[in-house]
């Protein structure tokens, strides 16, 4: 019995072991984009932390002053006006604005209130287009003709309807 030789490309063998060659680089450096992007994630929430903190630090310290500030300006003669009291100084003016009626609002129910109430007037709408591109995609047949609506048969010419053509795209999986 005779043995089957079985005959190799050495070409394509050597093509071969440079592209796996290839893909364990690409495997590397894709463990070295997630892991530096991990570190940037652990390293932004730390810097967060801090810059919060310290924020909460000068917050609380410029409501202490705010409220310091708040007490020597009642001691002191002030300029009154039907809405506010103001002490001028070189650094700047100190208002202290009087207490007053104001509104709170629910938005939502406002628009239902003015819809049930014939005040459209109050109402303002917007409108909104778009255009369904994944349908109108379905219709369209290029050709060496022009684009053509396969429902129509009609070539469309169109401003800012073209077709192009897209380069090849290398996909890796692993």
């Amino acid at each position: 019995m005779a043995k089957k030789v079985i005959e190799v490309d050495e070409t394509i063998v050597q093509m071969k072991v440079e592209m796996n060659k290839l893909l364990e680089e690409i495997k590397e450096l894709d463990y070295k984009l997630a892991e530096l992007r991990e570190m940037f994630i652990l390293q932004s929430e730390e810097l967060t932390n801090k810059f919060e903190e310290r924020q909460l630090s000068l917050n609380n310290k410029r409501d202490y002053l705010r409220t310091q500030l708040k007490f020597l300006f009642e001691q002191v003669p002030q300029h009154e006006t039907k809405t506010m009291k103001k002490v001028e100084l070189l650094s700047g003016d100190v208002i202290v604005k009087k207490a007053k009626e104001d509104f709170e609002k629910d938005t939502e129910k406002l628009i239902e209130w003015a819809q049930a109430n014939q005040r459209e007037e109050l109402l303002s709408k917007k409108e909104v287009l778009s255009f369904k591109w994944a349908d109108f995609k379905k219709s369209l047949l290029p050709t060496d003709d022009g684009i053509v609506d396969v429902n129509t048969g009609e070539i469309l010419n169109i401003k800012g309807l073209n077709t192009i053509m897209k380069s090849e795209e290398l996909e890796i999986k692993y």
